[in-house]
């Protein structure tokens, strides 16, 4: 993904094209702008996102295990270009874009609503099944967890301190410490 590779800045409309085999005319009649064709880009890699969570999660009877899946999938590897870590680096182009585009705004707000709530709704299965504490508030427990991963998964693919692994702990210990479970090695 050209955008992914060079950023948004430096990706050139002909650059895409080339790399789909289509003309750089035929970007432009479908997208307006860049910003549009990152917006499109970043929901095509999230749609693909929950696909893939969602495919790991529907046997999985455990809320522990359900929301370290969530934790795992989104864990960036740290590499270039590497599942994951595409989406990452469409997103952080959309962070910065989004303050100046209402429509990558809007489209960016939808993306993270549908996150939480994802991660609020695996919390609230815990909370029924009596694996999670019931007076945490999932809406806010979720923004907590998504803004942890957002921020790690940051650290992890700018090469900081941070490794994929440490990234994996930190969410997961921070998610037994809020909602109140213990890890086991047949959970995680």
């Amino acid at each position: 993904m050209v955008i992914a590779q060079r950023g948004l800045a430096d990706a050139r409309v002909a650059d895409i094209a080339e790399r789909i085999d289509v003309s750089p005319a035929l970007i432009l009649y479908y997208f307006e702008s860049k910003d549009v064709l990152l917006g499109e880009a970043l929901a095509h890699k999230d749609r693909q996102f929950f696909d893939s969570v969602e495919a790991a999660m529907v046997d999985e009877p455990s809320p522990v295990r359900r929301l370290a899946l969530l934790i795992e999938a989104s864990c960036p590897t740290g590499g270039n270009g590497v599942g994951i870590d595409d989406e990452y680096v469409l997103w952080i182009e959309a962070w910065a874009r989004a303050r100046h585009d209402k429509d990558l705004a809007q489209a960016r707000a939808e993306m993270d609503t549908r996150w939480r709530t994802t991660i609020a709704d695996v919390v609230a299965e815990g909370q029924l099944a009596g694996k999670f504490d019931a007076a945490v508030p999932t809406d806010e427990f979720a923004l907590k967890l998504a803004a942890l991963i957002d921020g790690l998964a940051i650290q992890v693919l700018l090469g900081d301190e941070i490794r994929p692994g440490d990234m994996r702990r930190m969410c997961l210990d921070a998610a037994a410490a809020d909602l109140g479970f213990t890890l086991t090695q047949a959970e995680i």
